[in-house]
């Protein structure tokens, strides 16, 4: 960034949200809340999502679940590496040199969220196929093929941004730092790396996919409500034209791919609009990074909760752990009781 977003020196701390700022208190107030506060949703949505996926063994049988699981960790990285820009606002001392800690928290997030988002492009390819090509799935669709899948994205996604500690800025994950700030500039040909390398090939996957996942779903809920009406007004029966489940679950795609780019859109349009010295602004900055980090919640609630053996076994989860602690409480109960009647006896 430029030098507009330097900190004063007159002792404040370095906020890049200056209205959060109080002289009764000696750290960014605002900046903390937000980052903790995501922080807290994150960790404890993507545990969540791991703890059911380790506890119900059906939903490994789902290859996107393979996908999702990958997403989880790698969103529940995102949300225990805001630790790090939390506890500089907070003015926790830092071992390492304020420089090597910025670059290295900027690489870090960077990697996790390109992992994330190579996920969702995955899960839209795996989805693409089971559509198009139920009949050979099985036999594309491999765990052992997943499993290189999964190895591939993350290798990828430690060396596109590894040229981000001599080339250039990666984002803007580590602007909380003054460093990051002040010193450590995007470079335009850096972004416009990164997006032909990933933004664009991710976006033109999940656009191309869930698009034509859409269209298919549209013509076979025509041809199965045409065979439907044909056979009832043979039968002598008027039949009501109703759509099949692949529309309403191309619907649940749409609103999922929705959500994603809303909440990264704004961060990839002043990402280039930055690089290019086109528009800088530090509440922008800070609100759109943010505003993308947290989709690392989101993705945990809708992909999670939007299937049914995932809701299935969340219940299940959420049943044996009120079984185990009313079992504990009664547990407690009676042990009270037996006391109370042992000491009650002594006194006789």
């Amino acid at each position: 960034m430029n030098s507009s977003l330097v900190g004063n020196q007159s002792g404040r701390p370095f906020c890049l949200l200056a209205i959060s700022y109080l002289e009764t208190i000696n750290f960014c107030l605002l900046e903390v809340v937000i980052i903790v506060f995501l922080m807290v949703l994150i960790i404890s949505g993507n545990i969540i999502v791991i703890f059911v996926f380790h506890c119900a063994p059906l939903l490994n049988h789902h290859t996107t679940s393979y996908f999702i699981q990958t997403m989880a960790y790698a969103d529940l990285l995102v949300g225990v590496s805001c630790l790090v820009p939390s506890l500089s606002l907070l003015h926790y001392p830092i071992v390492l040199s304020e420089s090597l800690v910025c670059q290295i928290f900027g690489y870090v997030v960077s990697v996790l969220k390109s992992v994330s988002m190579a996920s969702l492009a995955c899960i839209s390819i795996d989805r693409y196929i089971a559509i198009t090509k139920p009949l050979t799935y099985n036999t594309l669709v491999t765990p052992w093929r997943l499993r290189i899948c999964i190895l591939t994205i993350w290798l990828y996604s430690c060396l596109v941004f590894l040229p981000s500690f001599h080339w250039g800025k990666p984002g803007y994950h580590g602007d909380v730092f003054q460093w990051c700030a002040s010193s450590w500039n995007t470079d335009p040909y850096f972004t416009l790396f990164i997006v032909v390398m990933l933004y664009a090939p991710a976006a033109f996957i999940v656009c191309f996919t869930y698009f034509n996942i859409f269209r298919i779903c549209q013509q076979h809920t025509k041809e199965i409500n045409e065979r439907r009406v044909r056979f009832s007004s043979q039968d002598g029966e008027a039949g009501d034209a109703q759509p099949c489940p692949d529309k309403r679950y191309a619907m649940v795609l749409f609103r999922i791919t929705s959500v994603f780019y809303i909440l990264w859109l704004p961060y990839i349009i002043y990402f280039l609009l930055e690089s290019s010295n086109v528009y800088s602004n530090r509440v922008a900055s800070f609100l759109t990074t943010w505003l993308a980090i947290s989709n690392s919640f989101c993705n945990c609630v809708i992909y999670s909760l939007s299937n049914s053996v995932f809701q299935k076994g969340l219940k299940r989860l959420s049943g044996a752990i009120c079984a185990s602690c009313a079992r504990q409480r009664v547990a407690k109960d009676s042990s009270t009781s037996r006391s109370k009647r042992s000491s009650n006896g002594c006194h006789v």
